[in-house]
């Protein structure tokens, strides 16, 4: 009898000790140290989530972009599955300062995050530069293929690991560059002959629309509206994105999907910062950038047949390339390729892969 009351007693205190010590069903918190309990199916796990952190994310990106609400939803599920650890603050439409203020803060660690073009990392990274070669993606798929989520895709994020910054989840579409102009529909080489088209500063993109036959204008995006609208230049190499949120679809009746480049655009971190986290934070982060980013691309993709949709009911004449056009616009950039002065900066590696593979 002694010994069977003794074992109760011992049962008792051990089921009185467990259900002080054990994490609470269906739920989730943060204790003093940051270590996170929850219990599944009985059993009582801590998590180690490390210091609470806020990563502020720099770059242009403004709400009216189709990608903003799913960054949005990254940054609070981040928040919620690090049970409050990781904040990220999303400090975008240059609130931190312009591209390259961000680009080169994220290089040096004074800003944790950014969401950034590859064309702007270009002008801070030149050797990234290849990307953006004209006519190097025919096709949304050629980019997903090679670049995306292939061979150079990979030479581009060791790239960055170089400088100091680790991408985080998928690279996605940022804007296939197409052709409008207010002069008229773009469907054979002589219809680009004189015409005035605005085009990044970038000695790549001046030599190739002179290649084209057109009289390429070098501008800010922020002053082409002002520019069609004064006839000081007749058209622009923008996508569907770029000429539906600045309003240029407002001066222009012509468009052709020219499909003459795509950029691109993903979220990264600098790498000393990503490495002085948790690895659970680390696991949470890495998660969601990859979930996010896929819905982000979802988005963006799907909005450029609502926007096209939404320009022509405005006026504007939107039409598909043709094999005569995309046949010159190829030659031109071949030329363009094999021009040292201009693509002697960039990664030989990726430079040898669009050679022997992407090239003819």
């Amino acid at each position: 009898m002694k010994k069977l009351i003794a074992l109760t007693l011992a049962l008792a205190t051990a089921l009185t000790l467990a259900a002080c010590g054990g994490g609470t069903s269906g739920g989730s918190g943060t204790t003093s140290g940051n270590t996170g309990g929850s219990s599944a199916g009985g059993s009582t796990s801590a998590v180690d989530w490390g210091k609470s952190v806020t990563l502020h994310m720099g770059g242009g990106l403004t709400s009216s972009s189709p990608q903003y609400a799913s960054w949005q939803e990254f940054a609070e599920a981040v928040n919620e599955r690090s049970e409050g650890t990781l904040t990220i603050s999303l400090d975008l439409s240059g609130a931190l300062g312009s591209d390259r203020e961000v680009i080169e803060g994220v290089m040096n660690g004074s800003i944790e995050m950014m969401h950034m073009a590859d064309g702007s990392v270009a002008t801070v990274i030149d050797e990234t530069g290849f990307v953006a070669l004209p006519f190097l993606f025919p096709t949304r798929e050629a980019a997903e293929t090679n670049y995306f989520n292939g061979e150079l895709g990979t030479i581009y994020r060791e790239i960055m690991d170089r400088n100091g910054i680790q991408i985080l989840g998928n690279i996605i579409e940022g804007d296939p560059r197409w052709i409008s102009n207010s002069i008229r529909e773009i469907q054979k080489p002589e219809d680009l002959s004189g015409l005035k088209i605005r085009v990044m500063d970038n000695p790549m993109w001046i030599a190739y629309f002179t290649k084209l036959g057109c009289n390429p204008v070098a501008m800010s995006v922020s002053e082409v509206a002002a520019a069609l609208q004064q006839k000081v230049i007749d058209g622009q190499d923008n996508g569907p994105m770029n000429t539906y949120f600045y309003g240029f679809y407002d001066f222009q009746s012509y468009m052709t999907k020219t499909n003459h480049g795509y950029a691109a655009n993903y979220i990264s971190i600098n790498k000393d910062v990503f490495d002085a986290l948790s690895p659970a934070q680390q696991e949470v982060l890495t998660a969601c950038a990859d979930e996010f980013s896929t819905k982000a691309y979802e988005a963006q993709c799907a909005a450029v047949d609502s926007l096209c949709e939404e320009m022509e009911a405005a006026g504007m004449h939107i039409v598909e390339s043709t094999p005569e056009l995309e046949s010159f616009l190829r030659d031109a950039a071949a030329e363009v390729w094999v021009d040292d002065s201009i693509t002697g900066i960039y990664n030989e590696d990726a430079m040898k892969f669009i050679n022997e593979n992407l090239a003819g």
